[in-house]
This record gives structure tokens, C-alpha cells and sequence, in this order.
């Protein structure tokens, strides 16, 4: 699989650093009015808010690394079917730089993070009612990554932030240029594999290659489904006056089962690894078995003696 199973590694152990990211954090995603946040309790980090902060962005980056990893994975595929020597730029230091680019896009979204959705007063005044009604925390006791799009003017009419607009054109760039590589180099991607059989290709290559294809394309549904449009529609809606709230906990839910589900795909599509899967745990199962069998005909044993 040569590269690939770099990527592979690259994105599992990825994977596990968001997952325990997430389980520190706890997040809390909502969207209230003009305002969409991302959420922590500060709890025993009560006296380092700022800390608290630093790891809720993280979170956030973590987004934008999965996000990108995914499109790069895209890339990758059609490189290697289209066998025009280009999967080259898949190997030493070009690896490299691949696998900095994701790291490079999530450090963008972090400073992002502070430029454009750092706490302030008139956010916090805006959102605390429902982050009381909602989840029975005073908003002393959490940090945040949020937005307020039309915050109130001294007269107390909202007016559009256009600091805060800015932010959300940058963030939708990240967001449309990685979404649009999957789509791209998945459309591309599909077209060489019907085409395969056409030019002589072996059925083996043919089935690893239906198999990793039909893989990516689950992986693909998996962060579009989790993330892009949860998170799409959470940064659109208030900007449009749409109400979200009511659906919020969804992107909670969501945005957390991610790391969860994505390796699902690989292990379960791919039939390389689907069947040593199968056999790790038939070996479990079975070195189990023969544990209690051995222990069985021990008692057995020292009950006939």
C-alpha cells in the first residue's frame, strides 16, 4: 500500500489525540440568536481560564487538521489510479510536507481562535441567559470560542460586527476549499475506477482499489455528515437570522462521535483489514476458550487424582 498506510497511521493516531482532547474538554456547542460558541466548564481549571481556553481552540483545530487530512487522503487516491507518476509526490520529503500541511491549516483556525472568537463582555452578557437555561452553568464558570454577528450599539440596536465577518469568511474559506478538494478529486477519483476494467487492470487490483475507493467515500460522508454541515450550518445561521438553537446539542453529539467513527470505513470496507480484524478477535476468542478449556480439564484432572 506503500504511502498510504503512512496516511493511514498519520490519521489514526490523529484520531486518538482529538479523542482524548474531546474527552478533556467536554464541549458544549450552541448557537443562541446572533451568537454560535464552543463550550467548556472550567471547573478545576477555574483559576486558568486562559489555559482552559488554549485547549477549547485546540479542539477547534482539530476540526480543521480532520478536515484537511481528509481531502489530502482524496488527493492521494487519485494520484495513485491515475498512475501518472504523480503519487511521487507522495513519498520522502514530500510526505513531509503533506503531512505538515494539515498542522499548518489547524494552527491557521487556532490563531484564527484568538483574533476573531476570543471571550468579551457584551458576548458573555448576550449568551448567559441560555447558557444558564440550557445546561444550569453561570457563564463565569465556562470559556469559550464564539461569535456574536450582530451585537448591540449603544442604543441598544444590533449592528453587524464586521470584524467578526471577516472571521467568518476566513474560517468559510478553510472550510470551502477543503470540501470542495474531496468533491473534485472524488468525482475524478470515481471516473478512474469504473474505467479500470477498460484498461487491463487485474481483478485484484481492481477489488483493492473499489475497495479503498468505496472506503474514502465512506470517510468522506463520515466528516461531511459530522462536521462540515453541522459546523457549516452553526457558523451560517446566526449570520442569516436563521434560528439553530433548538438543533445545537445535535452538533454537540455529532462533532464528539467523530473520532469515534471515522476509522469504521477502513476496517470495515477494506477487506485486508476487515479480515485481520476478523481474526484478531477469532484469535481472542480463542486463546480465551482454550484458557477455560485448560482451566477445565485442570479442575478435571485434580478432582480424578
Amino acid at each position: 500500500m506503500g504511502s498510504y498506510k503512512y496516511l493511514l497511521v498519520y490519521f489514526c493516531c490523529f484520531s486518538i489525540f482529538f479523542s482524548i482532547l474531546d474527552i478533556i474538554v467536554e464541549p458544549y456547542i450552541h448557537s443562541h440568536g446572533s451568537a454560535m460558541f464552543m463550550m467548556m466548564e472550567l471547573r478545576h481549571l477555574k483559576f486558568a481560564p486562559k489555559f482552559a481556553y488554549l485547549l477549547t481552540t485546540l479542539l477547534c483545530g482539530c476540526f480543521a487538521i480532520s478536515i484537511t487530512t481528509i481531502s489530502i487522503q482524496f488527493v492521494f487516491r487519485y494520484f495513485a489510479m491515475e498512475r501518472k507518476g504523480r503519487i511521487s509526490y507522495f513519498r520522502g520529503k514530500w510526505l513531509i510536507i503533506w503531512f505538515l500541511v494539515p498542522f499548518i491549516t489547524g494552527t491557521v483556525w487556532i490563531i484564527q481562535d484568538w483574533i476573531f472568537l476570543v471571550p468579551n463582555d457584551k458576548m458573555s452578557e448576550y449568551i448567559s441567559d441560555t447558557v444558564f437555561t440550557n445546561y444550569g452553568i453561570n457563564v463565569t464558570d465556562i470559556t469559550y470560542v464564539g461569535c456574536l454577528f450582530y451585537p448591540p450599539d449603544e442604543n441598544g440596536i444590533p449592528q453587524l460586527d464586521f470584524k467578526q465577518l471577516i472571521g467568518f469568511l476566513l474560517f468559510g474559506f478553510i472550510l470551502s476549499t477543503t470540501f470542495w478538494t474531496v468533491v473534485i478529486f472524488g468525482v475524478k477519483s470515481y471516473k478512474l475506477v469504473r474505467a479500470l476494467p477498460q484498461h487491463g487492470e487485474s481483478e485484484y487490483t481492481y477489488k483493492l482499489q473499489s475497495q479503498l475507493f468505496k472506503a474514502l467515500v465512506a470517510q468522506a460522508f463520515i466528516p461531511i455528515t459530522f462536521l462540515f454541515i453541522p459546523i457549516g450550518l452553526l457558523f451560517t445561521a446566526p449570520l442569516i437570522h436563521l434560528d439553530f438553537e433548538p438543533a445545537s446539542f445535535l452538533v454537540t453529539i455529532f462533532y464528539s462521535m467523530y473520532p469515534a467513527v471515522d476509522p469504521l470505513p477502513i476496517m470495515l470496507i477494506v477487506a485486508d483489514y476487515r479480515e485481520g480484524l476478523s481474526e484478531l478477535f477469532d484469535n481472542l476468542r480463542g486463546k480465551r476458550t482454550n484458557q477455560i478449556g485448560s482451566s477445565y480439564t485442570d479442575q478435571q484432572a485434580t478432582s480424578i487424582s
